[in-house]
C-alpha cells in the first residue's frame, strides 16, 4: 500500500481525464492525467496531485506496480515512487512499459528493450527501435514494436519478427491467442498459423488491451469490451458502453476504469 499522500497537500479540482490507473490494497487510487501529471486519492478522499520529482512537461505513458512498488513510465524516463517523491533509477530514455521477470527488470523504451543488471541498464533486443510493450509467457517473450510484433522463443533461443505496418502499443493474451492494440486504433490478433491479422471494428478506436486470465479486456473510445470467441472468430462483448476507457485495473472482483471524460469509473467484473 502507498503511504498517506494527503498530509500537507491541498486538494485539486477533480480531474476528469485519465490515461492510466492503479488501485492499491487499501482501495486508494493512483492515476495519470494527460498533461497534468499523476494524482492520488484515498477511498473516500479528494484527488491530490503527486508529481513531485517528475520532470516538467513529462508525459506519463503507463503506471506500473511491482510488489507494492509504484513506477511511472514517462517520456523523460522511468521513475519509482520513494518517500512520496518520484526518483529516476538511471533510465532517462522515453519509457513505455516496465516489468520484472526471469530475475531481471525490463523496460520498453524508444531505443529498444532494456534489462537491468547490477543497477545498470543494458540493451536486450531491438536497439534503435521503439518498443511499446512486452509480454512474458513460459515459452515466449512477445514484444510490441513500432512496426509490428517480435517474438523470442526461450526453448530454441530464436527470434522471429512479424512486420505489420503499424505500431503495436499494447499486448495481452488469453489462453489461446495473443491480442494487441495498434497506434491506428485496430486490434492485432494471432492467427494460430504463425502470423497476425489486423481487425478494425467500424469507427471504434482501440486504446489498449489488458489481460486478466482467462479474459482479455479492450479499452476503446466507445467503451470497455471483453474479447470472446465464436468458433475461431473474435467478437467483443460490451461491458461499459458510451465512455472512452483508456485503462483498467482490478481489486478482487471490482474493476476500475480510467476514462477520458468521466474520471475513474468502477463496476463489478
Amino acid at each position: 500500500m502507498l503511504s498517506n499522500f494527503n498530509q500537507g497537500w491541498q486538494p485539486q479540482s477533480r480531474p476528469l481525464h485519465f490515461s492510466s490507473v492503479k488501485v492499491q490494497g487499501d482501495r486508494s487510487l493512483v492515476a495519470a492525467s494527460p498533461g497534468k501529471g499523476i494524482y492520488h486519492r484515498e477511498e473516500y478522499g479528494e484527488w491530490h496531485r503527486m508529481s513531485d520529482g517528475l520532470p516538467h512537461e513529462s508525459m506519463v505513458h503507463r503506471l506500473q506496480t511491482m510488489d507494492n512498488r509504484l513506477f511511472a513510465c514517462t517520456s523523460k524516463g522511468l521513475y519509482q515512487l520513494r518517500d512520496n517523491r518520484w526518483e529516476n533509477g538511471g533510465l532517462a530514455k522515453s519509457c513505455y512499459q516496465y516489468k520484472e521477470e526471469w530475475g531481471y527488470a525490463f523496460a520498453a523504451t524508444d531505443d529498444g528493450l532494456l534489462y537491468q543488471i547490477g543497477g545498470e541498464w543494458r540493451p536486450s533486443a531491438y536497439k534503435r527501435t521503439v518498443v511499446y510493450d512486452f509480454l512474458f509467457t513460459p515459452e515466449y517473450l512477445y514484444i510490441g514494436l513500432e512496426g509490428g510484433v517480435g517474438m523470442y522463443d526461450r526453448m530454441t533461443d530464436q527470434w522471429a519478427g512479424f512486420p505489420l505496418g503499424v505500431g503495436v502499443t499494447s499486448i495481452a493474451a488469453d489462453r489461446t491467442r495473443l491480442i494487441g492494440a495498434t497506434d491506428s486504433g485496430e486490434l492485432v490478433v494471432s492467427t494460430g498459423r504463425g502470423g497476425f491479422e489486423r481487425i478494425r471494428f467500424g469507427d471504434m478506436f482501440v486504446f489498449s488491451v489488458v489481460s486478466r486470465l482467462p479474459h482479455v479486456y479492450v479499452c476503446t473510445d466507445k467503451g470497455l469490451f471483453r474479447v470472446g470467441w465464436l468458433g475461431s472468430r473474435l467478437t467483443l462483448f460490451s461491458l461499459k458502453p458510451g465512455l472512452p476507457v483508456t485503462d483498467v485495473d482490478w481489486l478482487g472482483s471490482e474493476l476500475f476504469m480510467a476514462t477520458l471524460s468521466k474520471g475513474i469509473q468502477t463496476m463489478r467484473a
